[in-house]
């Protein structure tokens, strides 16, 4: 990969640069001697046609835009042969450049763009008019330091010395031929001239660490050492024993376990810069954010159990967006309404509602602080479907938004999930009460900071007239360690929206989860997917069949008793044991129509 080079050389007939045709062929023969480094497009005197169609065509693959001419600082714009091109759609263009990494602004009082490219990790402009000659000078003795010490060009703080290398070259000996100032006989006036540039570095611009280094070069990202540098990091300040994707949820754990798995060399490919570890960071973002919308369904109704009042004050315009969500699968291609339908949920869960539920407020506050980062997020996945000459770039951003996410979303590692599989009746009562006795399984697993210790087994006790605990203990459960004794608390029923499918099977106590990809209201039927280990031969049609199969839980009973006749017996046993049909009763009665 190289750098990518757009240089604009704009003369105006009624005042031309003398000097700016040289300074143009200059810097075109330092580029042609540096080819296996730079692509160039040298744009010279195409005027505002030219400009634009070329800067269309530029703009998303340059790395590296100057413009040598005339700028007014008045006008607010740049000049070009035939035309002007205001200011504010200029930067408005490079601040979106999005491999963007260095602006040079080679015109008179060029700071007002400067200071606006907050977007741009560098950029090089003037603080008042300069002289033609000595802006010639300038930028092709930087070009030419530049391309002669090119192994610092992704370094913003080194490309900073060299500019101030090409500055001080002038400092030291500088002869415009139509003046008298010769060497250091006008050290006073080449110090007015030479301070008259700005170097600016954004830190803050998006991707700056990427734009700056990586971009002309990615496969020299360092995957690995990056990421266990970070998640390595994570642990030494939180103090944790234990490898980092141990201390997340089921749905979250298992991709962040290939992520972390360096030393197998089956797992290699999930170490590079390829398609399958894209694929397992994407999926990982998807289920976290199912995750949010599934929280906030079991937030409303929860809160609704409790509060009736709060039944009646859920608007119809949520509702809408309730059931909309329940019918629309969020798949691999995320959808680009996921970050505002998840604020508008939260923002109409009223905060005095969650101020008993700790992990409920977190749930909001993660919700909506993050909206940008989800719709970025979102935007971001939509858009890269494909795999092509460009997708190591991409493959980079993942690892971006991926260091976000474990640094955004600390309280994700307090969670645990808990699945019960088995639920008897006890015979004995005593008057009105009666109890059941329930078997469970939890992911994270024993001898972790959120375990259960060894008892698999718990006793309920309810009165007669209680009849709404019957159907929440048959449930999938997000639970917290973040209360005085570090038990597991229940927090969140997860139910409908997850089953653990091995809640009928000899592997009951390990979890295995499915989550609800969609409703559909035509069919009568729930839609579950499962909560994929992307670990998986994906040249191997008949694994990707196996794991691509959905489960389908007819919300009718004579359709689920005729599950029978198909041999779906797993089908019966899991809606027996979770209930999922009373889940799925009450959220559908809670959101439906006025």
């Amino acid at each position: 990969m190289k750098e990518y080079f757009v240089g604009i050389f704009e003369n105006d007939a009624g005042a031309p640069l003398t000097y700016l045709d040289d300074e143009r062929k200059a810097i075109d023969v330092l580029l042609l001697k540096h080819k296996e480094t730079f692509s160039k497009e040298i744009i010279p005197n195409e005027g505002i046609d030219g400009f634009i169609s070329k800067l269309q065509l530029l703009t998303n693959d340059m790395t590296i835009f100057h413009f040598s001419g005339h700028h007014n600082n008045d006008d607010e714009a740049i000049k070009l042969s035939d035309e002007i091109f205001n200011d504010k759609g200029l930067i408005e263009i490079l601040n979106n450049a999005p491999k963007l990494k260095m602006v040079f602004i080679n015109g008179c009082s060029s700071q007002k763009i400067v200071d606006a490219l907050h977007n741009v990790p560098i950029v090089i402009g003037t603080r008042t008019p300069v002289y033609d000659h000595f802006a010639k000078t300038l930028s092709t003795r930087f070009y030419e330091l530049l391309l002669n010490q090119k192994d610092n060009i992704n370094a913003s703080e080194k490309i900073e010395d060299i500019f101030n290398q090409a500055k001080g070259f002038l400092q030291g000996h500088y002869e415009d031929s139509n003046s008298a100032e010769r060497g250091p006989m006008a050290a006073d006036d080449i110090d007015k001239k030479v301070n008259n540039y700005s170097f600016k570095i954004n830190t803050e611009a998006d991707d700056f660490e990427l734009r700056t280094i990586y971009y002309p070069d990615p496969d020299n990202f360092p995957v690995k050492n990056h990421f266990k540098t970070l998640i390595d990091g994570i642990r030494q300040e939180e103090n944790l024993k234990e490898e980092l994707y141990k201390y997340y949820p089921y749905f979250l754990c298992i991709h962040l376990e290939i992520l972390s798995d360096f030393n197998d060399i089956n797992n290699s490919i999930y170490q590079e810069l390829s398609k399958e570890r894209y694929w397992v960071i994407r999926s990982m973002f998807k289920e976290f954010l199912n995750f949010l919308k599934f929280s906030a369904y079991s937030i409303i109704w929860s809160i609704s159990k409790d509060q009736p009042e709060f039944k009646a004050k859920l608007s119809e315009q949520l509702k809408e967006i309730l059931r909309e969500n329940l019918e629309i699968g969020w798949e691999s291609h995320v959808q680009d309404k996921i970050s505002e339908d998840l604020a508008f949920i939260y923002n109409n869960i009223p905060d005095k509602y969650l101020s008993k539920n700790p992990l409920w407020s977190e749930l909001k506050d993660c919700v909506i602080q993050n909206r940008k980062l989800f719709k970025d997020v979102s935007d971001f996945f939509s858009a890269h479907l494909e795999h092509n000459k460009n997708s190591k770039h991409d493959y980079i951003k993942t690892e971006l938004y991926l260091e976000k996410f474990l640094k955004n979303f600390k309280f994700l590692r307090s969670l645990g999930i808990e699945s019960i599989y088995d639920v008897f009746y006890n015979q004995f009562r005593y008057d009105n009460q009666r109890s059941y006795v329930i078997n469970k399984s939890y992911y994270p697993v024993n001898k972790r900071p959120t375990s259960l210790d060894d008892k698999k087994s718990e006793i309920f006790e309810m009165n007669d007239n209680e009849a709404s605990l019957d159907i929440d203990i048959h449930s999938v459960y997000i639970c917290t360690t973040q209360n005085n004794n570090e038990k597991p608390k229940r927090q969140l029923n997860l139910s409908p929206f997850y089953l653990d499918v091995n809640s009928t099977s000899v592997a009951k106590d390990k979890i295995k989860l499915y989550y609800l990809d969609r409703y559909s209201e035509a069919t009568e039927k729930l839609i579950y997917k499962e909560v994929i280990n992307a670990k998986v031969d994906r040249d191997n049609n008949s694994k990707k069949r196996k794991l691509g199969e959905e489960i389908e839980v007819p919300l009718d009973e004579d359709m689920i008793l005729a599950l029978y006749k198909d041999g779906k017996k797993d089908i019966i046993e899991i809606e027996e044991k979770k209930k999922i049909r009373d889940h799925f009763e009450y959220i559908k009665n809670l959101i439906s129509y006025s």
